[in-house]
C-alpha cells in the first residue's frame, strides 16, 4: 500500500468503509452498556442507530453543533452530494444521502487512522441517538 493516495479514493468507496466502522462502533457500545440484551434485541438496538434516517439524523446534529470541522463537513458534502444508484428503503434520498455523507467521514477518519476522533465523534452520536428515542 505505498502507493496509496487517500485522495483517489471516491465518495462512495469512503462511505463503504464507514458503514461498517460506524456499526462496529455502535454494536461494541451496545455489547459495553447492554451485555444482557439477546441478539436479536442487539440486532434492533443496532438498527435505531444505524439506519439511513438515524444516520442523517446524527449528521444534522453533529453539523448543528458545531462538532465537525469544515474540512471534516467539506467531506461529508462531497459524498451527500454524489448520486447513488441505491438507496435505502425506509428512508428518502435526501437521508440516504446525508447517511452516506456521514459514513465517508467516518471512512476518512479510518484510512486517516484517526480512531479517536471517530471515537469522540461516535459518543456525540451515540449520546444523542440514545436521548431521542
Amino acid at each position: 500500500m505505498d502507493n496509496f493516495k487517500l485522495d483517489t479514493v471516491p465518495s462512495l468507496s469512503l462511505a463503504f468503509l464507514g458503514d461498517a466502522v460506524y456499526a462496529v462502533h455502535v454494536r461494541e457500545y451496545l455489547i459495553r452498556n447492554k451485555p444482557y440484551l439477546k441478539p436479536d434485541a442487539l440486532h434492533r438496538e443496532a438498527n435505531k442507530l444505524v439506519s439511513a434516517r438515524a444516520q442523517a439524523e446524527a449528521l444534522h446534529f453533529l453539523r448543528q453543533s458545531e462538532l465537525l470541522t469544515e474540512e471534516e463537513w467539506d467531506i461529508a458534502k462531497k459524498a451527500r452530494n454524489k448520486s447513488s444508484a441505491t438507496r435505502a428503503k425506509n428512508a428518502s434520498i435526501k437521508e440516504y444521502r446525508n447517511a452516506s455523507g456521514l459514513e465517508a467521514l467516518v471512512g476518512y477518519l479510518a484510512l486517516t487512522d484517526n480512531e479517536a476522533r471517530i471515537t469522540e465523534l461516535m459518543a456525540h452520536i451515540i449520546k444523542n441517538g440514545s436521548e431521542v428515542r
